[in-house]
């Protein structure tokens, strides 16, 4: 199995602050490249019923008009991922709009995509935008018709300047044609997390020690099967250690899984299971919002190659949807400066635009370290195969 990773070019930052800007991560985001060709072609911004001219997309008078339909439609739904901190990051839009927003919100291939499949199947289109992992996009969504080109549905001029977006605006697609998914955020998380209190870094300080016979039974695991950060954090292992090591885990070690990512918290904070595969950022900003003690929770051996990959969060607007003008204003909104900051605030990661204050230090992009990055679909091959070995493995 192929490593991949990459080593983004270094800018003039902090190195405490452990983050690049403008072109820092050119080498970090997709096997795409980060080529400036123009997205496909897709049908009028959908105002009123004779729609804006793409030469008037990004004026005022554009954004108006658009925002003063959104206004008449009074609702839009988005699909996102579970936990307060999300529902918690469109309260400033809904207060500034006043537009109300309806979620759904669940893990990606776990439960979002067979149940929005199955209404697209039937002839129900219910949902405007999609705020999610970028493989239920490109990997669940995309495939079925579910989501239209992204770039039509971009007004404001912020959200299109190169100068805003770490590495250039280009640099965000997801998809291999780049036109439906976008990265939101672009940040380290750790492949191991390890409850200090149950097991201290004396017994357990290696991201390879994990096939120690000692730690038998005592690892959770988020569900790989469906997809998952589990399996993202399985595809790290296998990209680094390959397969044969891989499968060796999954079969000698005893992984105890769950489908739920706030059980897989709870587990590693208790101490049930001290050590955790699958664990993210958001679910311990969630505990720690709730008057939590996290102190304990440390990740596993954050200076190895294994220790950490990149993760992404994306946008995506989908097909037909309900409210085609809110759901343009919701869009520009979370991709402008304020709309990232409360994101950033309220999900723990940290956003790709140059302009909104690093969260979390510790998984800022170094523009002197190399990444594993197995989030875009040209790379999503690798996660495939982890997926595809733990269900072998893993009955």
């Amino acid at each position: 199995m192929p490593k991949r990773w990459r080593t983004a070019k270094a800018h003039n930052r902090p190195r405490g602050a452990r983050h690049v800007t403008a072109l820092g991560v050119l080498a970090l985001i997709a096997l795409t490249g980060c080529g400036s060709a123009a997205a496909p072609a897709s049908p009028a911004p959908a105002v009123g019923t004779s729609g804006a001219s793409a030469s008037a997309a990004g004026s005022p008078a554009a954004w108006d008009q658009v925002l003063a339909a959104a206004k008449k439609e009074g609702q839009v739904n988005l699909v996102t991922m579970p936990g307060e901190g999300y529902r918690q990051v469109w309260d400033p839009f809904q207060a500034k709009y006043g537009i109300k927003v309806e979620l759904l919100s669940g893990n990606g291939g776990a439960d979002l995509a067979p149940k929005l499949q199955a209404e697209r199947k039937a002839g129900q289109f219910n949902w405007d935008v999609m705020i999610h992992s970028p493989s239920t996009g490109f990997q669940s969504l995309k495939p079925v018709g579910a989501l239209t080109a992204l770039q039509p549905n971009l007004i404001l001029p912020e959200v299109l300047d190169d100068k805003k977006w770490i590495g250039g605006f280009a640099a965000g697609w997801a998809d291999h044609d780049r036109s439906t998914v976008y990265f939101l955020h672009s940040q380290e998380v750790w492949t191991a997390y390890v409850n200090r209190a149950v097991v201290p870094e004396s017994q357990l300080s290696k991201i390879d020690q994990l096939w120690d016979a000692k730690w038998k039974g005592k690892i959770a695991l988020l569900d790989p099967r469906p997809g998952s950060a589990g399996a993202s954090k399985l595809a790290t292992l296998l990209a680094t250690y390959g397969e044969d090591r891989l499968r060796a885990l999954l079969r000698d070690q005893s992984l105890v899984l769950t489908q739920d990512r706030r059980q897989l918290g709870d587990w590693l904070i208790r101490g049930q299971y001290a050590i955790a595969l699958g664990f993210t950022p958001d679910v311990l900003i969630n505990f720690k919002s709730e008057g939590v003690d996290v102190s304990q929770i440390k990740p596993l051996d954050t200076e190895a190659l294994a220790g950490g990959s990149l993760t992404h969060g994306a946008v995506a607007a989908f097909d037909q949807p309900p409210h085609p003008n809110a759901a343009k204003v919701a869009i520009n909104w979370l991709m402008s400066q304020e709309g990232q900051t409360s994101w950033s605030r309220r999900s723990g990661f940290n956003s790709r635009r140059t302009d909104v204050a690093v969260v979390d230090p510790d998984g800022a992009v170094d523009g002197n370290k190399k990444y594993i990055d197995l989030q875009t679909e040209d790379s999503y091959d690798t996660q495939l195969k982890a997926i595809a070995i733990s269900k072998e493995e893993l009955k």
